[in-house]
């Protein structure tokens, strides 16, 4: 027995893979998109670019594994059973139970693995990611002396700059200011300077032209200076206290969330309460979901039409399960006494696989045979 049920983890390990490799593509580049607006619009290099999608990874894990998880299921049972492998178990003895362990087991280190990401690698990274996002920002020579690239380091802000040696003298300056919607300004300048000096930065501007709009809105207007000083000291305030995300914070610090975690006010006590108990169902619905696969396609027998409608129903199950535990969690955001709701979607989805197992473990009586 213990070789039969190596042989099924085996076929579901397999199709696992597979389909973390498709899932993990298609999410991360939903947010690779977030990711290339920070790097180029900091004149980033492409080294900080893959070293910034390698921290981003265990959130798209989150994503993943449960999806991967029930999809290997589906396609590694589905093929069993087409090609009778599953019914030729059954013929020898093997009953739902016996089917059950090998997929309980596939699902016991699903939840395991989406466990340690969620409460290990996501709140490691999300610290890594947020530090190196203001380490880059607060960077300003390099974020901004970048040659022929349209530049955004803060809304409303355009630079581009035609040339740019190593003692950082630029040429070709263009510089578009819209951060007062009412007063937008552009300068033109033929040689800029960046000059710093403790937390003030200013961008000297050599022999140029400032263009703005005129009181009607319908003319230019247009000034030559010599030199022009344009501040930038924006761009550098540090914020030394960084308020944490709640999934940087430990499971047991969010169910019981401190007087301090809720002083700064950016997160109320439902927002580490919901979080922390996401931490926890998560992971247990991603265990469940393989043996939902499982008694999902065993239910209705064996068809050579084909296990179509079942997959469709495994899945119905699986994401209805998924939209419960959301709106739980929203619920609990506003009224953190209710957390116990996050729990239903498990205790649903564990009712229904012992449902379908104990009717799948029962005798069938045939058609005409006595009671």
């Amino acid at each position: 027995m213990k070789r039969l049920d190596g042989y099924i983890l085996r076929q579901l390990v397999a199709a696992f893979g597979f389909f973390v490799l498709i899932f993990t593509g298609v999410i991360w580049l939903t947010q690779a998109v977030r990711l290339i607006d920070t790097v180029v619009a900091s004149g980033q290099s492409a080294r900080v670019f893959a070293e910034f999608s390698a921290l981003v990874l265990p959130q798209v894990f989150v994503i993943v594994l449960p999806l991967s998880a029930l999809g290997a299921a589906l396609y590694a049972l589905d093929r069993l059973y087409a090609e009778s492998e599953l019914i030729v178990m059954m013929s020898a003895g093997v009953g739902p139970l016996g089917m059950l362990r090998p997929v309980a087991m596939f699902g016991a280190l699903i939840g395991i693995a989406t466990a340690v990401v969620m409460m290990v690698l996501v709140p490691t990274s999300g610290g890594i990611l947020a530090a190196r996002t203001k380490e880059i920002r607060s960077d300003l020579a390099n974020a901004l002396i970048v040659e022929r690239q349209f530049l955004h380091p803060i809304d409303g802000l355009t630079l581009f700059i035609t040339d740019t040696n190593r003692q950082g003298d630029m040429a070709g300056i263009f510089l578009n200011d819209q951060r007062d919607p009412t007063r937008p300004v552009t300068y033109s300048a033929q040689h800029a300077k960046l000059v710093r000096e403790g937390m003030e930065a200013r961008l000297v501007m050599l022999d140029g032209v400032a263009i703005s709009p005129g009181a009607g809105g319908d003319q230019l207007t247009a000034v030559r200076f010599d030199q022009f000083v344009f501040d930038l000291s924006d761009l550098i305030k540090e914020d030394d206290t960084r308020v944490q995300r709640p999934s940087e914070y430990p499971v047991i610090a969010l169910v019981a969330p401190t007087d301090a975690m809720l002083a700064g006010g950016h997160y109320s006590r439902g927002d580490f309460v919901s979080e922390g108990h996401y931490k926890i169902t998560m992971p247990l619905l991603a265990m469940i979901y393989p043996m939902i696969a499982l008694v999902t396609l065993l239910a209705g027998g064996y068809r050579r039409s084909g296990f179509a409608k079942r997959v469709v129903v495994a899945i119905a199950v699986a994401a209805l399960l998924q939209v419960l535990l959301f709106t739980s969690r929203s619920q609990v955001q506003e009224r953190p006494e209710l957390w116990p709701l996050m729990y239903l979607p498990v205790l649903v989805g564990a009712a229904y696989v012992a449902a379908l197992l104990l009717r799948l473990s029962r005798p069938r009586r045939v058609r005409g045979a006595p009671a």
